[in-house]
């Protein structure tokens, strides 16, 4: 499948459309359309039943990653997808790796916002879905001792959590990487990350009530 045309799709995955507004906003021609949602489909991308397409946020992110893979530049495909589609991803990959996910997790005195935050016993993921944007080493180097405090606070004022794992989620890394201890994971190695995630501790920076381990 023509990685552009893949990209287009994201545009027109939203929530349940005729093929007709699925071309309408994909800007896909219907017989070119029809053809491109019979492959994401056959893929488990979405669903078909009488004409009617039904596209969830976790199908469009997945889509842009088939994008991606195809050849697609990550910023073009990066336009048709929301803060939202990652959060119910990663919430999505959190909760069948056995984590409570709870999203937008709010803090007063000082005024923070988790997107996504993962609570398996003691332990917790702290998830920031950045938006898309390439960044510089000392852009991403900011944001991720941004999720650190926030890691912070998350241990401070949740009494059942002991330590806490700051992490970033972004569409354009090929690779999980570590900056500062934190790492940045592409949405397309989420669950592979999440999954070993204990082993890879010693390495990383998780924060506890006593601050940094």
């Amino acid at each position: 499948m023509n990685p552009a045309l893949l990209a287009k799709a994201v545009a027109g995955m939203a929530g349940q459309v005729t093929v007709e507004e699925f071309c309408q906003a994909s800007g896909i021609g219907r017989s070119v359309a029809k053809d491109v949602a019979e492959f994401l489909v056959a893929r488990g991308i979405g669903t078909s039943d009488r004409g009617m397409l039904r596209f969830s946020g976790r199908d469009r992110v997945e889509a842009a990653m088939l994008a991606i893979q195809a050849g697609c530049d990550p910023e073009q495909v990066s336009g048709s997808l929301s803060w939202k589609d990652f959060e119910g991803l990663a919430s999505h990959v959190l909760s069948s790796l056995g984590y409570k996910a709870r999203t937008n997790v709010r803090f007063s005195k000082p005024r923070m916002e988790i997107d996504v935050v993962g609570i398996d016993g003691a332990f917790a993921v702290a998830v920031d879905c950045k938006h898309w944007k390439r960044a510089n080493f000392s852009a991403i180097s900011t944001f991720c001792a941004k999720q650190a405090a926030r890691a912070q606070e998350l241990v401070r004022k949740e009494p059942g959590i002991t330590q806490a794992l700051p992490a970033v989620l972004t569409l354009h890394a090929e690779r999980a990487a570590f900056v500062g201890g934190v790492p940045v994971v592409p949405v397309s190695k989420l669950g592979s990350f999440l999954a070993d995630v204990r082993t890879f501790l010693p390495e990383l920076r998780v924060v506890t009530r006593q601050g940094p381990a």
